[in-house]
This record gives C-alpha cells, structure tokens and sequence, in this order.
C-alpha cells in the first residue's frame, strides 16, 4: 500500500524522561500491560515480549466480555532508539507495521511514531483515537516522576520499573478515571 491518509498514521510526542526509560516503558511487559489498549478501557493481560530481531510479541488485551489477541514479530531492535515490529489482531486480516524512533531532545525524548498497512480509513481512525491516548498515558506518567533526568541515566534496574509500573497505572486512572487496581 502507498503511504497515505488512509493507510498511515504518524504521530510525535516529547518525553519528559531519557531514552532509556522510554524505551523500557514501550517494551518491558510489566509497563506495557499499562498503557496498551487505555483508551478503549481495554487492559493488557499475558504480555510476552522476546525483544530481539524475529522475536515475537504477544498479549490478550480485555474489555469485558470482548478479548482481542494482538501480536506480531520485531523487525528491528535498536535498544533506546529504534523498535520496528508487526501488529496484527489474531483471527482477522488487520495486519501492519510500527516503527518508533527515540530521539534525545534536551533532558527528555522525542518519539516518531509510524503506523502503516490499515486495511481502510477506519482502522486507521480508530488507532488514530487509540495511540495519542496511549502516548499520554506514557507522558503523563514520566512527568509525575521527580528528577527522572538524573535517576535514571540509563535503562532502570528492576526496583525502579515497579515504581514506574505504578505511575502507568495512576496516569492511566487519572487520564480516564478507572479504579486504581
């Protein structure tokens, strides 16, 4: 498919955290059971993820009595700089490609996000309502963290990813006001 407003949806975002805590947000399963899915009041259950190129990604993402089955297979690994995966909804023909490339700006990151492939103008209306919820609940959770500039140079060791699963999971309630789990 061309690149076109049907097909593809680009979106920008600043972090304020380095790098390295982005990309753990967006690939640690622990943090991404928070944010996938939140602005549909899904929650992701049976997050796998085996990061490295040909490694597979895989979860159950629940709303009720709806479950969908999203997965896909990791193209590219650059570790805080450039993921490029497949996404595809198990049982149906939904199948495209993310890539998302972290850029240092200042004290925080740049994310450029790119989704291609949408079957119609649909899908990609409604991922296009869905990821800019998802990158708030990401950005909303960073800026609740106090000098994260300085605690967190590099990856986060796994003591810190619990405190940072919890700042998911309360930007998540804030944003669209779910019970704290």
């Amino acid at each position: 498919m061309d690149d076109n407003s049907e097909n593809a949806l680009r979106l920008r975002r600043s972090f304020a955290g380095p790098p390295g805590l982005v990309w753990a947000i967006w690939t640690r399963p622990e943090l991404i059971r928070h944010w996938f899915g939140s602005s549909f009041g899904f929650r992701a259950h049976d997050v796998a993820v085996d990061l490295r190129p040909g490694g597979n990604w895989s979860l159950r993402n629940v709303n009720g009595a709806i479950t969908e089955h999203v997965c896909g297979t990791y193209h590219e690994v650059q570790p805080a700089r450039r993921l490029v995966y497949s996404y595809h909804f198990r049982g149906t023909d939904f199948f495209s490609v993310i890539s998302v490339e972290l850029s240092p700006e200042g004290e925080g990151t740049r994310v450029d996000f790119l989704q291609t492939g949408f079957p119609d103008a649909q899908a990609r209306s409604d991922h296009a309502r869905g990821w800019p919820n998802a990158l708030k609940v990401m950005g909303e959770a960073l800026l609740a963290m106090h000098g994260v500039g300085t605690i967190w140079p590099k990856l986060p060791e796994k003591t810190h990813l619990d405190g940072v699963a919890r700042d998911l999971q309360a930007a998540r309630a804030r944003l669209f006001e779910e019970p704290a789990e």
